[in-house]
This record gives structure tokens, sequence and C-alpha cells, in this order.
């Protein structure tokens, strides 16, 4: 059965009204979503309820969600970013742009060992940015290269996005996170050439650091041991699953523990920290938790009113085939993502579009990275991306938003440069999880 246009209409309508009104996204989904199952379906709308909701509590795969938040938790504490910054800005503070340069590897970092994009903004906002804006660093390249290098977590492994795509699309989780690995190295070394070429053209936005604060050869090498602690995590984690040793939810456990110890050796847990990491990662879980629930419970609802035969019909009508539906998806992701958390995007168009890109005959796999690749750009979108907001609580108090808007308008360009390039040679998605053993 499918229900008219309207309903559709009127309950996406209505999310968004909730959404603008500052409603919190668990709430919006869950709370539309209630009120239509039990216009619905009545009294025995309460089983459609508490199935969708401890579906999403016992789902095995949402184990990882919990394992690299803590991690990434626990890195945040460990002075591991610490340690990165100082060693590249002795490395690179040489170069025109080295510190930005140097920022946006950091950040590259840590999307590989924390699973999201806040971590790298917040962490790398408070290090790299007074230090780079201490050095004449052009406000606008300082602010655009943490915003943007942050975001890289989306798509750089593990990432807990992937882990919702995965298990809302029906794809290997494995497989996911090694498609995102050339990507991510990709977009990371678009933007390092460009800070390069920039600050070539005009030294005053990147100026050098001055020779009497440069670092001698001796103390570059030994600042490298601050490579050693993040470059062994990650080989756990990405590692274990590359060979097969581990699934990804185990290799997250293995990831957390690590984390620990490298915490702990560096003397960072004492004083009640790891008591706080522990509430943070129980919120930051129970969030992203329910905002599952929600979203499961709205897609309940439009799968009830026929929305993917809705969806068939409308690119059936299309002009211009397959690849009209895949602008469109494109498109309506990249706004959603101006509106609201990832996870919601994901759990509430995935299930719905990867089926219809199945049939359409382009690879799922691909897809998902390109999927992420997208709201990775929405992340950094005016006037509502969710990494802008994320960098103005940590910038000074004389930076506005608009500032911050006007940072990250370069680096959307080059994230649609690389969205380009992975749509047009599937290679640079698909080679690695190829060659996985398992």
């Amino acid at each position: 059965m499918t229900y008219p246009v309207w309903c559709f209409l009127l309950l996406f309508g209505a999310m968004i009204v909730c959404l603008f009104l500052g409603i919190p996204v668990a709430l919006a989904l869950g709370g539309i979503a209630t009120v239509a199952i039990l216009l619905i379906w009545g009294i025995d709308g309460t089983y459609v309820l508490s199935n969708a909701a401890f579906s999403t509590f016992t789902t095995d795969t949402y184990l990882a969600i919990a394992m690299f938040l803590l991690m990434g938790n626990i890195l945040q504490k460990a002075g591991i970013a610490d340690g990165l910054y100082e060693m590249l800005y002795k490395w690179m503070g040489g170069l025109r742009g080295g510190l930005a340069m140097g920022t946006v590897i950091i950040c590259a970092i840590f999307g590989a060992m924390c699973g999201g994009s806040g971590p790298a903004t917040i962490t790398m906002g408070l290090i790299a940015l007074p230090s780079m804006l201490k050095r004449g660093y052009d406000k606008r390249l300082a602010m655009g290269c943490i915003a943007a290098g942050g975001v890289l977590g989306i798509i750089i492994p593990p990432s807990i996005p992937m882990i919702i795509l995965a298990n809302y699309g029906n794809l290997s989780v494995g497989k996911l996170f090694f498609a995102g690995v050339i990507p991510g190295i990709l977009c990371a070394g678009i933007y390092i050439i460009y800070i390069g070429i920039i600050c070539n053209v005009k030294p005053s936005l990147g100026p050098v650091v001055p020779k009497e604060d440069s670092a001698s050869f001796n103390e570059k090498l030994l600042s490298l041991k601050s490579l050693i602690g993040p470059i062994i995590l990650i080989l756990l984690v990405l590692g274990s699953i590359y060979s097969g040793a581990a699934t990804p939810t185990e290799a997250a456990a293995v990831g957390a523990f690590g984390a620990f110890l490298i915490a702990a050796i560096n003397r960072q847990l004492g004083g009640g920290v790891f008591g706080d990491i522990l509430k943070k990662t129980f919120a930051l879980t129970s969030m992203v938790l329910w905002i599952l629930v929600g979203a499961n419970l709205f897609n309940v609802v439009y799968n009830y009113m026929g929305a993917y035969n809705l969806l068939i019909n409308v690119t059936e009508a299309l002009p211009g085939g397959k690849w009209t539906v895949l602008v469109m998806m494109l498109l309506l992701n990249f706004l959603l993502g101006c509106l609201m958390d990832d996870f919601a995007i994901i759990t509430l168009t995935a299930p719905l579009y990867l089926p219809i890109i199945t049939n359409l005959g382009f690879d799922p796999l691909w897809f998902g990275l390109v999927f992420l690749l997208n709201l990775q750009m929405a992340y950094l979108t005016p006037p509502f991306g969710f990494n802008l907001f994320y960098l103005k609580s940590v910038v000074p108090k004389d930076i506005k938003l608009t500032d911050i808007y006007k940072s990250v308008l370069p680096f959307i360009a080059l994230q649609v440069i690389a969205l380009l390039l992975c749509i047009f040679i599937p290679d640079i998605v698909t080679y690695l999880p190829t060659k996985m053993i398992a």
C-alpha cells in the first residue's frame, strides 16, 4: 500500500519544523513517529514501539560504537594530540603553511583512532588554532584546515557512521572501513596541496616558523616517538580487521584497551579522569542509540506508508537514468546534512537508497563510501554544518560564526573534487576491499 504524496510531505515537514525549533533529533524523529504509529495501529502500536527500541539496543554491531567512543574519549585525555602537534611543529614549521598541513595530518591520524569528526575538531581547535594564530597564520586558513581535517573521521576508518551505514545497508563493516582508506588519504592530500600552493603564492597566509624557534635534527628525531602509540593503535585496530584476525567489534575492544594502556603509560588517567571518560562515553553512546531508535521508528512509519514504492516510481520517471537518481540522492543527503546528525540521515535514507542503487547496477559498497563523502561535505556546509558548531565552541570569542563559514568554503570545493574523483574513478574506493583476506 502506498499513501498519497501529501502524507510523506506532512511527515517530513513536521520533522523539519521540529528540528528548526531546536528539538533534539532523537525526540523529533521518535516523537513524530510515535504519534504516526499510534494513529495507524492504535493500541497495537505499542508493540511496534517496543520492538523498534529493543531491536536497536540489542544489535551486536552497535557494541563497536561504544568501544570506539570509549577509545576516542580516552585518546582526547591521553596527551597524544599534544605530542603529535609538537612533533609536526618541529618537522614542518619551516615550511610555508607547514603548521596547517601538519594539522590536517594530525586530524587524519586522529580520525584513524577515534571514529568520528568531533574529537579531532575540538582537540585541534584547542591545540593547533592558538599556535597558528600566535605565529601569524591567517585565521580563515587556520580554522578551515581544522574544520575540514576534523570531518576526515567520517570516512577514515574506524568510523562510527560507517558501522551504522553497514548495518542499515547490509554491507560488510570491514570492507566499508577499507573502502574509506584511499579516499581519506586523497582528501587529506588535496587539502595539503592546496595549503602549500596558496601559502607559497601568498606567504603571509602561513608564515614559516622563525629560525630561532626551529628544532635541531636530534630534537626532530626524538619527537618521532610521539608516533609510536598512534601507529601501534591503528595497526592493532585496522590490521586485525584487514587480516581477518578480528571482527570490527572485537577490533574496537582491542583499540579501547590499547588507548587505555597509552593513557596509563602517559599517566593521564589520575584524579578521576577515567571516571569522567566513562561518564562521557555512556552519555554519547546513549545519545547515539536514542537517535537510532527514533530513526528506526521513523523508518517503520514511512516503510509502511510505501516510501520504497514511491521512490521507485519517482526514479523511473526521472530523465537521465541512473546518474540522475544518484545526483538526486546526493543532493537530498547534502541538504539533510545541514539540518540533522549523520546517524539520523544514515538510518533514514540508507535503507531506501541502497536497494534502489543496487537495482540500478551501482556497486553498493562504492555507493556507501560516496554517501559518506557526501555527508562529510554537509558537515562543513553553512549555515547548519555540525562541524562548524564544534569549532565555534572552542575558538576565541572574538571570532564570529561568519568567519568560520568563510573559512570552510575553499575546503568544501576541494571536497567536491575528491567526491567527483571517487565517483568517476571507482577503483579509488573499491581497490583495498577486494584485497582483504576475510
